[in-house]
């Protein structure tokens, strides 16, 4: 180009001389990384994604994955997603591939990929036909998990079971309906408890803020009224000055209710107020248990329970319009679908 011209312009970057190739090795390309100093990271924004993407069937990531990952290996859940994204990432279930394409576009080693395609043939996730050297090249045909007879037993075993017996009755509707019209009352409750015993914002954790919202759900669900568990924090906090957690309203809710009762009520009440306090912490008690049964299953088992847990909830919040209230549901169907997974366990308890 001329560059006397001054009509003519020097379009050549940089970035020109750089020999890029999308699916080189990981190895061969430099990634610097500037270190922001300090303990506060900026904040990223949510960005919708708009564009380049595909749809995938949930349970892809939820159950077939980790049972991928835990049954064989890693290289096993790449090649599938692979080949998901390019069969139904183009509208279609099938693809024509040959191996060094495929173990180029996986970085997988070729003598690799036979074994991990073995695998998936095995869960039946893939069907196979070779190819011919220079005439035709191999057929993948992709199978959606509830497709596969291997997934669909894993995907429907709990199904029929959890239908059958999870039913909300209508003491349930009412507290569904209350705690979603007063879910921010609630965290308010929460954080102003922290705010008291002199945790900040900074050091109150998502874990905690859930943890603590749990407490006064639960105590909702026992027909405690807002205000008395509100009147209870102030209680237990001018009787105690080391409480550290919220869960510590489990044991003075009762003693608060007494407290504040006449003579007359008050031997009526502390005798109803103990009973329904040993029913209290033998169900948190037989919760806890549950959760460390829960948590010893395998990833996909666990996955696919949280997927039917989340299908019946969102039944529920449709038909009844629930803006706010979505966590407690779901986390109450899914207590009452672990119960029913280990309901030799609960009838024991």
């Amino acid at each position: 180009m001329n560059k006397d011209n001054k009509h003519s312009f020097d379009l050549i970057t940089p970035a020109d001389d750089i020999d890029y190739d999308p699916l080189a090795s990981s190895k061969d390309i430099e990634v610097n990384i500037t270190k922001i100093k300090g303990r506060k990271k900026p904040v990223i924004d949510y960005k919708a994604v708009s564009r380049d993407f595909i749809k995938i069937d949930r349970s892809v990531l939820d159950v077939v994955v980790p049972f991928l990952m835990n049954k064989y290996s890693s290289g096993t859940s790449v090649l599938y997603i692979m080949l998901y994204r390019l069969s139904y990432g183009f509208r279609k279930n099938n693809l024509n591939i040959n191996d060094e394409e495929l173990a180029r576009r996986t970085g997988i080693k070729k003598r690799t990929l036979f074994k991990y395609r073995d695998e998936l043939i095995e869960c039946d996730l893939i069907h196979y036909e070779r190819g011919y050297k220079t005439t035709k090249k191999p057929c993948y045909t992709i199978l959606l998990p509830e497709q596969s007879e291997a997934f669909k037993n894993i995907l429907h075993k709990n199904t029929n079971i959890l239908h059958k017996n999870v039913k909300s009755s209508e003491s349930n509707n009412t507290i569904y309906k209350f705690i979603d019209n007063n879910t921010k009352d609630i965290e308010t409750l929460v954080r102003e408890f922290y705010t008291k015993i002199g945790k900040t914002e900074y050091h109150l954790t998502r874990k905690v803020l859930a943890d603590g919202i749990k407490v006064i759900q639960s105590l909702l669900t026992e027909d405690y009224r807002l205000e008395d568990i509100n009147n209870c924090i102030d209680y237990t906090l001018n009787k105690r000055k080391d409480i550290y957690s919220i869960s510590y309203l489990n044991y003075t809710i009762g003693e608060y209710l007494v407290e504040k009762e006449n003579e007359i009520n008050r031997k009526k009440v502390e005798a109803e107020e103990t009973k329904k306090e040993k029913i209290r912490l033998k169900k948190l008690s037989l919760e806890k248990h549950l959760e460390t049964l829960f948590s010893e299953l395998p990833n996909d088992i666990q996955n696919t329970i949280k997927l039917e847990a989340e299908e019946l909830a969102n039944e529920y919040i449709t038909a009844n319009d629930i803006k706010f209230g979505e966590r407690f549901i779901i986390a109450d169907y899914l207590n009452k679908l672990i119960e029913v997974k280990f309901s030799k366990v609960v009838e024991k308890w």
